[in-house]
């Protein structure tokens, strides 16, 4: 095999890694340290959860007898020495505590959403039936389930403001607490399904501005008009004319993002075990997504699809 062929150029992951090249350097820790120096640096580590996400691989023990016979991938990471899996586990722990949230919101400054119009929902993930923390619940299409959900906000463009993972059991309406993170984002609209018409919700939403807007759940009425809740009435009334009326169909994107991370990330893993570990895989799932936003959004490419799909 020719020596171009195997330039950290020609990885199809390259631009992704330069990419976290650039902004792990604004997390440097220029204060000195004591003990011995880190033997992988954290944008190695990052660059081998990356590669893991999207060749879909399901362990810290596969990743490394992956990264053991890919030389390739070696030489983008820029790997002197292969990470042990116990080594991975423990520094991806100290990632997520340390790291991870600012990371993930330095990305969305960068990508700069438009959050104007948001969408609200939740998706169903699918878990083994002998996972203990797994939940059974009913969705739309799917069904009875065994396993957990995703329950997100994201931007009229499709990048996930802020998220939740829980299991399956849990309903819809039951993450008012999502709501109190959009304050820094200018939401004005907040489009949802019939499972987030809720009081609560909605005065949640007015206490900081946002206008939720929701389909109709009659909730055992026999009409609209006779909701007592002052604000479903209005709801009601705005989503059946004019603007509400157009506006409301526009809530379907996020069925769009969620089929996107199932079938391009591999975000359903139905043989994970364990709350913690299913949650892990969703978290770096999406800030994945979000990578490869960024690098589409500096190539000037409007696609979600991912390297090899284009």
């Amino acid at each position: 095999m020719s020596l171009p062929r195997l330039s950290p150029r020609n990885h199809p992951l390259y631009q992704i890694f330069h990419c976290i090249d650039n902004l792990m350097m604004r997390f440097v820790d220029r204060l000195p340290r004591r003990g011995k120096p880190k033997r992988f640096s954290d944008a190695e580590i990052l660059k081998c959860l990356v590669y893991q996400v999207f060749y879909r691989i399901r362990s810290f023990r596969e990743l490394e007898w992956k990264l053991t016979q890919d030389y390739w991938a070696r030489r983008s990471i820029g790997l002197k020495a292969i990470p042990d899996h116990t080594t991975l586990c423990r520094r991806v722990k100290q990632m997520e505590e340390s790291l991870y949230a600012k990371l993930y919101e330095e990305i969305l400054t960068e990508l700069k959403p438009k959050t104007r119009i948001s969408f609200w929902d939740s998706t169903a993930l699918r878990a083994s039936r002998y996972d203990k923390d797994a939940e059974k619940s009913k969705a739309t299409r799917l069904g009875w389930f065994f396993g957990y959900k995703l329950h997100a906000i994201v931007s009229e463009d499709l990048l996930p403001l802020v998220w939740d993972f829980t299991p399956a059991g849990f309903y819809d309406n039951q993450v008012p607490y999502l709501v109190d993170h959009l304050a820094g984002h200018n939401v004005f609209f907040l489009l949802a399904d019939a499972a987030y018409n809720d009081k609560k919700l909605f005065s949640s939403c007015n206490q900081i501005g946002i206008h939720l807007v929701t389909q109709v759940n009659m909730c055992n009425a026999t009409s609209p008009s006779n909701f007592k809740e002052f604000c479903r009435r209005q709801n009601w009334l705005f989503v059946t004319r004019g603007l509400g009326k157009k506006l409301l169909p526009k809530r379907n994107g996020i069925e769009q993002l969620f089929a996107t991370l199932k079938t391009v990330y591999g975000l359903e893993q139905p043989r994970f075990y364990g709350f913690y570990r299913y949650y892990r895989h969703v978290s770096w799932v999406i800030l994945v997504y979000l990578f490869n936003r960024l690098v589409n959004k500096k190539l000037g490419l409007n696609t979600r699809k991912a390297p090899w799909n284009r």
